[in-house]
């Protein structure tokens, strides 16, 4: 009840003097009146959506909520990527102003843009109203083309490329001063229009107005019709604008976009059953207070950013999915697929791994874990120095031989003792209390520590790298280990097996992504598959073991790191073509996790990668499944880290009691420097 509706109540109450209880029932009907019409925004989403958005703010605003009406790939990406408070990056550069200020006449950007075309107004394009209110996100439908047919989209991205490089005589400057945002298609002609922004401390330009008041000075212009074919406007059409997605490909949507912006600006897709309504009372009191008393009772998808270390929620809201999507995996094959032949040192004794840790430190460190990083000193202060000289806003670094690095996973090389960190970052404390209390209720537990490709492959991105027999290149994740196992915690190290496996006919990771490819998936599953096996209880719960087969699927990847490169960068690497191998039930259904399985998995995006995205059925639980006889029970959350467990503690203590193995999973990057303090979580 609020306010005015309660005293309204007391002032009956006083004025009427009554205490009979028909008249008490009536002036309280009375009341939930009034407070149904005073709320009657907080009811309805879509009233909810249109009253938050009077006052939001691209620059300032902590919370962009978005609604779909219609669920097309392309509906989708501009509800995401159109002003977006995440890619907003609050640090101004300091901008040399040009002796003689542009105006239109001279953007037309080395001809990409037809020239008397350009305008500061919307208004001024010959597109009708259905035209305009289809506006596409440039960047994502760039990608999109990109995979589907590089070659019919290489004039395109050439386009981005020659207007995100002018930089009116600021060419010190990394960033781009003005790039595509939007693009317009005009089918009965054949024209593609696009909406170019510039930063919003871009202020010398002559003749340019900020049409749409958000704070950054836009034009518009027709992109010149020799840089497209009639065949990529028809596809844009009929697939990008035109498939409705179903249910089932709206929550893989959400999956990707926050696993392509997880590396850069540290996303977090939230469980959604906990997120309905949303605020709740695990949102910082800051979110709270910009809602201003409004709620979201049916979100889509809650995905929480934190790009500046300042946490930022896009809500999303699909109104209705009718059409369902077609399914399609990949490109199957009948090859035949050669079994993994791994001999390796698994988890199941873990004196053996023990023993091995010790070694490396009398091997590399004579006995010091500080002599052992002044070994690779010369590889460390390389890997300082190209962090030093990128740009600290792009987040995709260039190694050799076609391969790209995350600026993060190369700032973990760099790391100081992991114990050190202060603010909660220290991962320990937080692992060995949740082995406790999983161990006080009878549950079995591993711990995964899963290598950056930087590690795998360190000579890829740095000559003063050591060999694949020398040292390992983050001796502090090692002194982790051993200390963890110290502490009775049972650790599945995956890198010896990932470094003497590695090779470059087959590889382990991706070469324009963070994630592994389909070989580092099965080399992890049959680690951990082993070990599980070796548990007494196995066989109790696994009396008839299931016999899994695969199936391998082509599928098509740009890659994460890759979309961290500016358009110029981007040029140079073609999509990946990829293989993975689906696991699929007796039957030959794809394999499903399951979970009422005694074996969960806890994990971020790589167990999210060629499992819950394309080609899907293929990741590690599946894997891991197919080694063990039996389905595995997975949550996964994109850049969930350290915050995993939660998901499985709000199953409650009944759900978590059936449970024989918890297996968390973690990127060994996010054991430096993670953005969120590595908390103690409750087990219920």
């Amino acid at each position: 009840m609020n306010n005015q509706s309660f005293l309204l109540y007391k002032g009956y109450k006083r004025i009427f003097k009554l205490k009979e209880s028909y008249i008490k029932l009536i002036c309280i009907g009375i009341c939930f009146i009034l407070i149904a019409n005073t709320t009657r925004v907080y009811a309805n989403d879509e009233e909810t959506i249109a009253n938050f958005n009077k006052t939001y703010n691209r620059a300032k605003s902590k919370v962009m909520i978005r609604q779909i009406t219609k669920p097309t790939l392309a509906q989708l990406d501009y509800a995401a990527y159109n002003k977006n408070p995440m890619f907003h990056i609050p640090e101004p550069s300091k901008l040399i102003i040009p002796d003689v200020k542009p105006g239109l006449k001279d953007m037309d950007f080395n001809n990409s843009i037809v020239k008397d075309t350009i305008t500061d107004s919307i208004k001024d394009i010959p597109l009708t109203d259905s035209q305009k209110n289809s506006p596409m996100a440039w960047t994502s439908l760039l990608d999109y083309l990109a995979e589907w047919d590089y070659d019919e989209a290489l004039e395109l991205m050439i386009v981005s490329s020659e207007i995100i490089t002018e930089k009116w005589d600021n060419d010190r400057i990394s960033r781009p001063l003005q790039q595509i945002t939007t693009a317009y298609l005009r089918e009965d002609k054949g024209e593609i229009w696009v909406k170019i922004e510039f930063e919003y401390f871009v202020n010398f330009l002559d003749g340019v107005d900020d049409e749409d008041k958000d704070g950054y000075l836009e034009i518009y212009g027709l992109i010149d019709k020799s840089k497209y074919s009639q065949k990529l406007l028809a596809y844009i059409k009929s697939d990008y604008m035109g498939k409705t997605l179903s249910s089932e490909e709206i929550n893989d949507y959400f999956y990707d976009l926050s696993a392509d912006w997880y590396e850069a600006i540290r996303t977090e897709t939230l469980d959604i059953s906990a997120n309905r309504p949303w605020p709740n009372k695990n949102t910082e009191p800051e979110i709270v207070k910009e809602m201003k008393g409004l709620t979201i009772q049916n979100a889509t998808a809650v995905i929480r950013g934190n790009p500046f270390d300042t946490p930022i929620y896009n809500i999303f809201l699909v109104k209705s999915s009718s059409s369902p999507g077609s399914e399609n995996p990949g490109n199957t094959s009948t090859q035949k697929h050669n079994e993994t032949k791994l001999v390796t040192t698994s988890g199941n004794d873990m004196q053996e791994n023990i023993k091995r840790w010790q070694a490396e430190l009398k091997n590399w460190g004579d006995g010091s874990w500080e002599k052992w990083v002044d070994k690779i000193t010369p590889f460390r202060d390389d890997i300082e120095k190209q962090l030093k000289e990128r740009p600290a806003e792009i987040k995709g670094l260039i190694g050799k031989y076609g391969f790209l690095f995350f600026r993060g996973a190369l700032e973990y090389l760099t790391s100081c003792d992991l114990r050190l960190q202060e603010n909660e970052r220290d991962p320990y404390p937080a692992i060995v209390d949740y082995k406790n209390q999983l161990e006080a209720k009878g549950i079995d537990f591993l711990f995964v520590i899963i290598p950056t490709k930087a590690e795998i492959f360190p000579r890829k991105i740095s000559a003063f790298a050591p060999d694949d027999k020398e040292p390992y290149v983050t001796p502090y994740t090692r002194k982790l280990m051993l200390e963890l196992a110290d502490a009775g915690v049972e650790i599945i190290d995956l890198m010896p097996a990932f470094i003497e496996e590695q090779n470059d006919e087959e590889l382990i990771y991706m070469t324009q992504d963070t994630h592994w490819t389909a070989r580092g998936i099965q080399l992890a599953a049959k680690i951990i598959g082993e070990r599980i096996k070796a548990y007494s209880w196995y066989n109790k719960v696994c009396k008839n073991p299931i016999k899994y087969g695969i199936k391998e699927v082509e599928f098509t990847r740009g890659g994460d790191i890759r979309g961290m490169l500016p358009d110029n960068e981007k040029l140079k690497y073609r999509p990946m073509k990829l293989k993975a191998y689906q696991v699929t039930n007796p039957d030959g259904s794809l394999y499903q996790d399951d979970k009422s399985s005694p074996v969960v998995m806890l994990g971020d995006s790589f167990c999210g990668v060629y499992q819950v995205e394309d080609p899907k059925h293929a990741g590690l639980s599946a894997h891991v499944a197919r080694e063990i006889g039996m389905p595995v029970d997975l949550i996964v959350a994109y850049g969930s880290g350290p915050k995993i467990r939660g998901r499985l503690a709000r199953r409650g203590s009944e759900e978590v009691s059936k449970k024989k193995l918890v297996i968390w999973t973690t990127a060994s990057r996010d054991l430096y420097n993670y953005w969120s303090p590595w908390s103690i979580i409750k087990v219920p």
